[in-house]
């Protein structure tokens, strides 16, 4: 008699268990709580440093090319989605769940077709060049507004001498690009003591040399009205869509373990999330047979 009364306890608490999963609930739970915390704390200090240089956007350049305004963007992307992450997971709601899950596969399916549309740029010129991929242009109208934000312009020099380029074309002149700078202009009618000149950054250092701020000058000059090449020897001529590409033609294994390690974490979210929904879904069920 006391065997079967323990039986028919141990029977009673295998229907009592939740179907849904203890360990995958919490999992995405505390994952997503870390997200959002980390997000909260990229927009706030995006807009602290917004509001405090008075930063006006007025096109898509100066949103993009501003690491404040990033910091903005991708911290209420990563809190707007990990709100969802958290409260679905730790209230057991579905429709959270879901959503989170929905909006969770379009950022990882817009990754993939960013890595496509890369591949395109690089890979195949003339598909790229039908389709108009690439805002080659607006990243040039960058260069014309290089002096009116510091921001910007320490961008734009972080990513000159990272790469070891200058200016922005995909070819090895690209250095050129600066003569639409009104202060680089290399023009007879132009003021500015810095004419004819590149940033620089775009000056090839050193070893133990201090960096001569003038060292970019003269790079290009003016023959018979005609815009020529000058002193070259001293700066990187290669614009940097064009270092950008033989940087992944060089690293393309490293490139693909770290897009492999954003994905991954990703898609293993989207079928945590899943599970979860479906466990309550079932318990829900067991709910209703009784």
């Amino acid at each position: 008699m006391v065997l079967q009364e323990v039986i028919e306890r141990g029977r009673r608490r295998r229907r009592d268990r939740s179907a849904v999963p203890f360990v995958t609930k919490y999992i995405l739970f505390f994952w997503n709580f870390a997200c959002q915390l980390v997000g909260i704390g990229m927009g706030a200090i995006g807009a602290y440093i917004l509001a405090t240089k008075n930063k006006l956007v007025t096109d898509a350049i100066d949103f993009f090319l501003d690491p404040s305004c990033v910091l903005c963007l991708v911290g209420s992307v990563m809190t707007f989605i990990a709100f969802f992450g958290c409260m679905g997971s730790l209230r057991e709601n579905t429709v959270f769940l879901k959503i989170f899950h929905y909006f969770l596969s379009l950022l990882l399916l817009g990754q993939v077709a960013l890595a496509i549309i890369t591949f395109i740029f690089y890979y195949a010129p003339d598909v790229r060049d039908k389709m108009g991929l690439f805002p080659e242009q607006d990243f040039k109208d960058a260069i014309v507004k290089y002096r009116d934000d510091p921001d910007m312009q320490n961008l734009i020099d972080n990513f000159q001498k990272l790469l070891g380029c200058c200016g922005v074309s995909n070819d090895e002149s690209g250095y050129k690009d600066w003569n639409a700078n009104p202060y680089f202009n290399c023009s007879a009618n132009n003021p500015s003591a810095e004419k004819c000149s590149v940033p620089p950054s775009c000056c090839i250092p050193k070893p133990d040399q201090i960096m001569n701020l003038l060292c970019g000058a003269e790079v290009q000059k003016i023959e018979n009205g005609i815009l020529v090449a000058g002193d070259t020897t001293k700066v990187y001529t290669d614009g940097c869509l064009y270092a950008l590409g033989a940087w992944i033609n060089q690293h393309s294994l490293v490139i693909g373990g770290v897009m492999l390690g954003i994905l991954l974490p990703q898609i293993f979210l989207i079928c945590m999330a899943r599970s979860v929904a479906d466990g309550v879904k079932a318990q829900k069920r067991k709910w209703e047979r009784r």
